[in-house]
């Protein structure tokens, strides 16, 4: 059975993703949630706080990919990336109305979204970004490489995946996508 806070969670992205960031409301959101708004209120005090716990927990699902990580190896750095890749990809695909909505009202909502994505989504890039500065350490990157721009060229390249796949799923697979990137990511950074 599923907590107040996760059936809240799921229910805010259900109608941030359908309203966007200024049409949806804490009322809407209890409703879909199937409690009532003083609830929603005793768990999160309000909608932007609300909204910064939907993408720390949307962060969470992968930023454990890095703990513990090995980079011995060129297989290692391989398998490290690719699952990160996968699972990122694969939240941004099952959020993909949130993300769509979200990024299409950022220039309405900037200092909101910079400090919802800078800050909550920070532990996560940031593991990513240690993980790499270890790779390089191990001589697996290459050294003039700039790993904090390497990391957000990843996930770049698959967010845009995310926002081009209408356009492209008929011609290949989402998976394959992401394994694209995963291979142009690596021989991008290999020494």
């Amino acid at each position: 059975m599923k907590s107040t806070d996760d059936r809240i969670i799921e229910a805010a992205i259900r109608v941030f993703g359908r309203d966007g960031v200024s049409g949806a409301t804490t009322r809407e959101i209890a409703r879909s949630a199937r409690v009532n708004e003083v609830t929603l209120f005793r768990h999160f005090k309000n909608k932007d706080e609300l909204l910064r716990q939907v993408i720390i927990q949307c962060s969470k699902r992968y930023e454990h990919v890095f703990n513990e990580a090995p980079f011995a190896t060129p297989d290692d750095l391989r398998h490290t990336v690719q699952n990160f890749a996968s699972i990122y990809a694969g939240v941004i695909l099952e959020n993909e109305d949130f993300v769509r909505t979200f990024f299409g009202e950022l220039n309405r909502h900037l200092k909101l979204c910079q400090r919802l994505f800078v800050d909550s989504a920070k532990p996560a890039r940031l593991k990513f970004i240690a993980y790499l500065q270890a790779a390089q350490k191990g001589r697996l990157i290459r050294r003039d490489l700039d790993v904090v721009t390497a990391a957000d060229a990843l996930t770049g390249m698959l967010l845009a995946g995310v926002i081009r796949r209408p356009l492209t799923k008929a011609l290949y697979p989402y998976e394959t996508f992401v394994e694209t990137c995963v291979d142009l990511f690596l021989k991008g950074i290999e020494p």
